[in-house]
């Protein structure tokens, strides 16, 4: 395995151990059960999520690269911003400092993940490097992604 392979793998690893450490955390303060919308939506679903893009990552699959360069973005531009919004919130109130740093070890992780996977040793992890131009900007030629499309010499692989 590549090495930005490797650290995308880690960086969604702490995303989802935090999570799961959040979940258990809620469980066990009876904040929530574990047969309650929240509980489902709020940490079994991302967990879900963020389980089955690790192990694309670690598989190959090109669809996982597509989605953890997506919500990977995504996810650590919209909790890094609520990360900082509980910092600016807390007040020296350690709640709320530690939410802030719960949510920042969801988020920051997801922006080293986010350019591992756009290296080109990410590329050739996900067979993503055209085999017989060498462009490394496919599209995908079906639903799923497990075959790709040279945007450049239209070789389909």
């Amino acid at each position: 395995m590549k090495t930005s392979v490797l650290v995308a793998a880690i960086c969604v690893g702490v995303m989802v151990f935090t999570r799961l450490f959040i979940g258990v955390f809620a469980l066990v303060s009876g904040r929530v059960s574990i047969f309650s919308v929240a509980w489902i939506f709020h940490v079994l679903w991302p967990i879900a999520l963020a389980v089955l893009i690790l192990l694309g990552i670690a598989m190959g699959h090109r669809l996982a690269w597509q989605w953890g360069r997506l919500f990977g973005l995504f996810g650590a531009v919209v909790l890094t911003v609520a990360a900082v919004s509980a910092f600016r919130q807390a007040n020296g109130r350690p709640e709320f400092i530690v939410v802030a740093v719960l949510v920042a070890l969801q988020g920051v992780p997801l922006f080293p993940m986010f350019f591992a996977l756009g290296t080109r040793g990410a590329k050739q992890h996900f067979r993503l490097i055209c085999p017989q131009c060498g462009h490394a900007r496919p599209k995908a030629a079906n639903f799923l992604f497990t075959k790709a499309i040279c945007r450049k010499c239209g070789e389909s692989w």
